[in-house]
């Protein structure tokens, strides 16, 4: 549990499992759960910038697996005191420790913890202004990490090399070290992203299927039994299928919005203000209720976007900019298949919410009414709340200037009859989503000619 909570970037949620597990340890008199647990709290309080602490509990882990004879542990807790004393600047003590640490990997035949600590080295070198032996550790982690299949120490390593080579003057060996980096973390991003969708569709499939399974059991039922009783128990399954399947997709919605806003907030107030939108273009109250939770997975594609582009600070390069539009077509292709009016909805919202009423948006060019209802409204309420709220790379917009640029661009990026709409809604006051919290990452903004800099498109 506390490995999971690590993963998930819950660390203090991680330090509550681990001391629990430490506690349990000590009470059952278990010294080799004891040092595990010890090992990895220390991890979690220096990820957290604890370092006093994370070096207390990686001493007492050292003298723990000495006393075992755990050679492992005692690797581990060598490489983690490096850690720390290298944040503390204490580079020739950081070096002993990683020293003795290699030894034990190579007495033990343990290559992934060679590798770790070899980059460690080349690090604690580098810092120490020694290129020479800087060089020929990185160059051994390199081999070592393309030798057991480790693209992303082979990444780390080659992005320390290169920057070496090039201050030595080097500047041939410099850019073939370069150039093998830029091919190697295309090819590891793109397998990520693919990795990425194929898990979470195969989530969301699975998901679908049960409940679809469920729905022709029951209708076998209505079929062979009493039909009066039968129909009865599937109309009330069939909402509770329904009511699961909104659970499903809210928690969809957050998911991919978590990775770069931890408070849900943007999605929650895009489908608020789409509702709203929708409601006064005379759009039936059923059809609304399912827009407010549709619209939630605009930005569901962002789930197979790489975090090196989707949370990058500054502007994005061409390729970047390229690789962040396929989000539309990603979430797609995630919402594609589903028989509920939900889903379906979803699905022409999550491709269609950057096309442009004069045809030039993303990513199928469509125009005028071509492109569905209501991924206009949500291009809308997606911009809105885009410009009023602050990002890593701008600041927020206020009211006035982003009703300003909404009109103006009525006709031209959106349909003239919803900014409409939308300005009637937000010219009226709040409502009941609320879009008054500023939120953290990077989000979707949109391609506008007033939000973004001559250089780099906007749309993220």
């Amino acid at each position: 549990m506390g490995n999971l909570y690590q993963d998930m970037r819950d660390l203090e949620k991680a330090l509550q499992y681990f001391s629990e597990a430490l506690a349990s340890a000590r009470e059952h008199l278990n010294q080799n759960v004891e040092s595990i647990a010890l090992l990895n709290i220390a991890s979690v309080e220096y990820e957290l910038g604890r370092l006093e602490a994370a070096h207390d509990h990686y001493s007492e882990a050292l003298d723990l697996s000495r006393e075992l004879h755990n050679r492992y542990g005692e690797l581990s807790a060598l490489d983690g005191l490096a850690r720390v004393l290298m944040a503390w600047d204490r580079m020739d003590d950081a070096l002993h420790a990683l020293w003795a640490a290699e030894q034990i990997a190579i007495e033990t035949g343990d290559i992934e913890g060679r590798l770790d600590v070899l980059l460690h080295l080349g690090e604690t070198h580098l810092r120490r202004q020694t290129a020479p032996e800087a060089i020929a550790t990185l160059e051994q982690a390199l081999q070592l990490a393309d030798e057991i299949g480790r693209p992303k120490s082979a990444c780390d390593a080659l992005r320390s090399l290169y920057r070496l080579y090039a201050d030595r003057g080097e500047l041939e060996t410099a850019f073939q070290r370069l150039e093998t980096l830029y091919e190697r973390e295309r090819a590891l991003l793109n397998a990520e992203v693919d990795e990425r969708v194929e898990s979470m569709t195969a989530r969301f499939e699975v998901e679908r299927a049960q409940h679809q399974a469920e729905l022709n059991r029951l209708r076998m039922v209505a079929a062979e039994e009493a039909r009066a009783t039968a129909e009865a128990e599937v109309r009330d399954r069939t909402l509770s299928l329904e009511l699961a399947q909104i659970e499903v997709v809210t928690r969809l919605a957050v998911a991919a919005e978590y990775r770069d806003d931890t408070t849900g907030d943007h999605t929650r107030r895009v489908g608020q203000l789409s509702a709203a939108i929708g409601e006064r273009l005379g759009m039936p109250a059923e059809e609304v209720e399912l827009l407010r939770i549709a619209a939630r997975l605009h930005d569901v594609g962002k789930i197979g976007i790489p975090d090196s582009i989707l949370l990058k600070e500054g502007p994005l390069s061409p390729e970047e900019y390229c690789q962040m539009q396929r989000h539309t077509v990603i979430g797609a292709r995630i919402l594609a298949g589903g028989q509920s009016h939900l889903l379906q909805m979803a699905e022409a919202i999550a491709q269609h919410h950057h096309e442009h009423w004069n045809g030039g948006g993303y990513p199928c060019g469509l125009s005028g009414e071509e492109i569905p209802l209501v991924a206009r409204i949500v291009a809308v309420a997606d911009v809105y709340d885009a410009l009023t709220h602050r990002r890593s790379y701008k600041a927020a917009w206020t009211k006035e200037a982003a009703l300003a640029e909404l009109e103006a661009q009525a006709g031209r990026q959106f349909d003239p009859a919803v900014v409409r709409e939308a300005l009637a809604v937000l010219k009226g006051g709040s409502t009941a989503g609320g879009w008054g919290q500023p939120r953290r990452g990077r989000a979707d903004v949109p391609r506008l000619g007033l939000s973004a800099p001559p250089h780099q498109p906007s749309s993220r």
